[in-house]
């Protein structure tokens, strides 16, 4: 981590946010770095999300849940990844920073999507 901070020398004036990733955090415990990374980012805001580290839901991707939704989406309310984005939204994060490459699909595939909750979803 030491040897990263000083290349992050641009200023970054966002309010940012973690997804925990289920691998990364769960099942490998590890939930420190990627915040300790976060919060060296220049002028950036760090901020936690209500659900996160051990509490953290998942994205949806993982265990084949991505493909699922339409099966599934006339019995559930909304989707995981919908379900996180709200959060983030809720808490004033301008920015959700992600780590695992199922969490980029299925997040971007949530903010194409109408959100079932009255929401503006940042640019």
């Amino acid at each position: 981590m030491e040897e990263l901070k000083p290349l992050l020398t641009e200023s970054y004036s966002k309010k940012l946010t973690f997804h925990d990733p289920c691998y990364l955090g769960r099942h490998n415990g590890e939930y420190l770095a990627p915040r300790e990374l976060i919060e060296a980012i220049p002028g950036s805001e760090f901020i936690e999300m209500y659900r996160c580290r051990e509490q953290s839901y998942c994205c949806g991707g993982g265990g084949g849940g991505m493909w699922l939704d339409g099966v599934t989406a006339d019995h559930t309310r909304e989707r995981l990844s919908e379900n996180r984005v709200k959060e983030a939204i809720e808490i004033g994060a301008e920015v959700l920073v992600v780590c695992c490459p199922y969490e980029v699909s299925r997040f971007e595939d949530a903010v194409s999507q109408p959100i079932t909750k009255e929401t503006e979803v940042p640019e």
